[in-house]
This record gives C-alpha cells, structure tokens and sequence, in this order.
C-alpha cells in the first residue's frame, strides 16, 4: 500500500513540474497592425447618367508639349526654313463659329503654316476638326453633319467617335471651367468624343457638361499652350467682332447678354501674345442662327479674304 501512494504522489508531483514548466515559457509578441493604404490611380470625372460616355480622363491643367507634324498638300509645314509657325485661336461665337471655315478657306490658299490649334466653345469643334487632317474640306464636311442646337451632344459623338489627339496631324486643345470647382483646365489629349463637350456649352446655347462650360474670358492659358507647342506666331481669329448696339443673345439686360458682352470686349481688346488678329463682323447674324450656318461660312470667306492676304504678305507666304 505505501508502495503504490509513492507511485501515485511521485506521478502527480510529476504533472505539477510539467504545467509550470510550460506556464514559465515566454510568450512570443504579436505582428503590430499595418494598415493597408489604397493609393487611388488618376482621378476620373464621372459622367451624369445622360451622358453616353461611363469615364473621362480628367483635363490637364497644364501645357502638353507635343512634337508637331503636319505634312499635307494643303497646309505647309513649319518646319520651312524662314518661315513662321503659326498657331491659330478659333474664338467662340456659337452659330458664327461656322465662319471660322470662311476663313480657313482663305489662309489656306496661301498655305499658312500652321502647326496647332485651339478652340474657344463651337470654335473648339472647328479647331478639333481641322487638327485631324489639317484639311479644310474634311472641316466643312464634318460641320455639315450638324443638324440642331438640340442634338449637339450627338453631332459631336458622331463627329469625334474613336477618335484620339494622338492621331491628330497637329495638336489641339480647348479651355473649360468646372462650375463646381471653378477650375479652369486645358483639354488637349485623349478620346476627343469623351472631353471636347465640356468645353462646349456656353450662356443661352447649351446647358453646362459635366459641370463644365467654355471659358470664354481667359486667353492666357490657351496662348501659354499654343507657345508651349512650338508656336512662335499666334493669330485669333475673332467671329463675334464689331460694335453691334443690340443685344448678341436674348435681351441687353438678361444674364446671357452680359456674359457674352463681357467676352465680345475681352476679344475686342488684344492680349500679349496675339501677334495678329482677323475680326470677323457678323452684325447681320445672332448667336443662335445655326440654321444660316451656310450663309455664315460664306460670309466669313468673304470678309476674311483681304485680312488673310495682309496677313499672308506680311510674313511673305
């Protein structure tokens, strides 16, 4: 009996050392929490639910050096020695921007050495079309498509569809405000169809994109851009000049008047960095007049002709 309480003790004596020996061990420390930080990549402008486009690469704030090249047999290039390279500022003027095409048509009987462009509200459609090719026809041909003020979402859809700057003979930008942010960007790479309409709408014509409208007073970007190209000449061509007494849209007073009176006087007055100006007198013609686009286009032929040939002679083209 004493033999087997000896067993039974030394046996619980036994277990007891086990467990503390193990309640003796250090403890190893826990991993301290890393957090996971999510960098977003570039921000996106998302669209409204009207809209046909899902994303849009946001605009840049500044310039895009792109090499030009245009090489075509209507446009000489500037790479000729002795001769400038121009950049040309399409201004914006509703309806009348389609005399933007008028004149066009002039320099290009002189073959203007152009090598980028810009555009200001409609004259952004103007500037984008000419900078596919630098054909003039292919402008008149694409602006043809326009049926209504309406629709104009869906002419520059058609218009732009699958179409990239990077394709482009020569580069193009357009300016834009963001009503929200009261930002102001330059427009000038990527899928034309998703960012042209933000600088597209103005007062009276088309409600805002996106938030977005055209700017129609600050020039200083656009020629910054322009000379940032390569550009050593920069013309405006201005197709709401003259000192029309009526209203340009709606009634002298309304909001719409007072904002595009604003940028009439902005235009009338040049900017540094304009080297020459081509003011094209539409007085017969409103803003809204886009079912006389045709007649527009013509006149804008007629009176940009003997600017053009100063132009053209000055710089001995």
């Amino acid at each position: 009996m004493v033999a087997k309480s000896n067993i039974g003790l030394l046996a619980l004596v036994s277990v007891l050392f086990i467990v503390g020996c193990q309640s003796m061990r250090p403890t190893q420390p826990s991993k301290p929490f890393t957090p996971q930080v999510v960098t977003s990549g570039t921000p996106t402008v998302t669209p409204t639910p009207t809209q046909q486009t899902t994303t849009v690469t946001p605009p840049v704030s500044t310039p895009t050096v792109v090499t030009p090249q245009i090489i075509t047999p209507q446009f000489a290039t500037g790479a000729v020695k002795g001769l400038p390279k121009f950049g040309i500022i399409f201004s914006a003027g509703g309806a009348k921007a389609w005399a933007h095409v008028g004149v066009l048509k002039e320099m290009q009987k002189f073959k203007f050495p152009v090598i980028s462009v810009a555009g200001i509200e409609w004259g952004s459609v103007v500037a984008a079309s000419f900078a596919q090719n630098a054909s003039v026809n292919e402008v008149e041909w694409e602006l043809a498509k326009f049926k209504n003020i309406d629709d104009w979402q869906e002419f520059v859809q058609a218009a732009f569809a699958r179409k990239n700057t990077q394709d482009f003979k020569m580069p193009f930008v357009c300016p834009s405000v963001n009503l929200k942010t009261k930002t102001s960007y330059m427009l000038n790479r990527g899928q034309v169809d998703q960012f042209i309409p933000y600088c597209i709408p103005s007062a009276g014509l088309t409600k805002p994109f996106g938030n977005s409208v055209a700017n129609l007073t600050d020039l200083n970007l656009t020629i910054q851009h322009l000379k940032a190209t390569g550009v050593n000449k920069i013309i405006l061509i201005n197709v709401i000049a003259g000192k029309r007494e009526s209203a340009i849209i709606k009634s002298v007073d309304s909001p719409e008047n007072q904002i595009w009176a604003q940028f009439a006087a902005s235009m009338a007055k040049k900017s540094p960095g304009i080297d020459e100006v081509i003011e094209i007198d539409l007085g017969d013609y409103d803003i809204d007049d886009f079912d006389k686009r045709r007649d527009i286009m013509v006149k804008g032929s007629e009176l940009g002709y003997s600017q053009v040939k100063r132009i053209a002679d000055k710089y001995r083209l």
